[in-house]
């Protein structure tokens, strides 16, 4: 009876090995099946496809053309640069161009309501002048008019009290004076003044007090020359409180020398009949090559 219980399951167990065996059989097949499929699709894609190599050739031509290239893009840069300092340059030249001719327009406006109040002064001036003239003739006619009178009444006077004496024989008459034929006294005159024009001296540069101006080195090395004028306040001490370039030489270099020299001189300050007085002074210093 046991005997044949255990048959049926070893023959269930044998059942499922053989089953198991050809699962793996069956999957292997298939694997190699789809092996295949892809090899034969692989081969028959690339029969009609053409093979190369590819290999890198270094030409001397561009090599030439890359170092022309890379010069031209440095020298472009180069140009490119100094345009760009020369612009910068120009614009800084411009702009203290604009800054001393803004200047230099402000010292001629100070200038010329300088000259206007001057010349308000003067004209007052000679307006007092002229009132005094007149004041002084209107008295001159009233001493004539009052010395008239005072003959006049004198000739009158004497007149009515002596009567008149019988010239002698062979004395002659003396000879009637103006004032008695005519009862005018003799004019008194005045003498008038009119108004005297002010004494002015101009300043003058103490050597003695600093040194003159010395020529660049960089402008002898380049050459330069020109004529700067420049223009400077002077207080009545003699000290130079202010100063700018009048008129440039063309070379900064020779402009600046010009200006910082002078400016450290001490001056001979101008007078006003003998007063000494606050002015703007205008020099010329010339910048030549031998």
């Amino acid at each position: 009876m046991s005997a044949s219980i255990n048959r049926p399951a070893s023959d269930a167990g044998g059942l499922r090995q053989t089953i198991g065996h050809s699962a793996e059989y069956a999957i292997a097949l298939a694997l190699l099946v789809v092996g295949l499929a892809v090899g034969a699709v692989v081969w028959f894609g690339s029969r009609d496809e053409p093979r190369g190599t590819v290999t890198e050739i270094s030409m001397a031509s561009d090599d030439l053309a890359t170092d022309a290239a890379t010069r031209m893009k440095a020298e472009e840069d180069a140009a490119l640069a100094e345009l760009r300092r020369e612009l910068h340059e120009s614009l800084n030249e411009v702009e203290a161009r604009g800054r001393m001719e803004a200047e230099l327009a402000a010292q001629e406006r100070a200038a010329a309501e300088a000259r206007r109040v001057q010349l308000q002064e003067l004209e007052q001036r000679q307006r007092e002048a002229e009132q005094l003239r007149q004041q002084l003739e209107s008295e001159q006619e009233r001493l004539q008019r009052i010395e008239r009178e005072r003959a006049e009444a004198a000739a009158a006077t004497v007149a009515s009290t002596s009567p008149p004496s019988e010239p002698q024989l062979g004395t002659p008459a003396p000879p009637p004076s103006p004032t008695a034929e005519t009862g005018e006294p003799a004019p008194v005159r005045v003498a008038l003044t009119t108004a005297r024009e002010p004494v002015i001296t101009k300043p003058s540069v103490l050597w003695d007090s600093c040194e003159r101006p010395a020529y660049p080195r960089a402008s002898l090395r380049a050459g330069e020359e020109g004529v700067t004028v420049i223009s400077l306040d002077i207080d009545a001490s003699g000290t130079v409180t202010n100063g700018s370039v009048r008129e440039s030489s063309g070379h900064r270099r020779l402009d600046e020398a010009t200006l910082g020299a002078l400016s450290q001189c001490q001056f001979r300050p101008a007078t006003t009949d003998g007063t000494p007085t606050a002015t703007t002074g205008v020099f010329r210093f010339a910048w030549n090559l031998r």
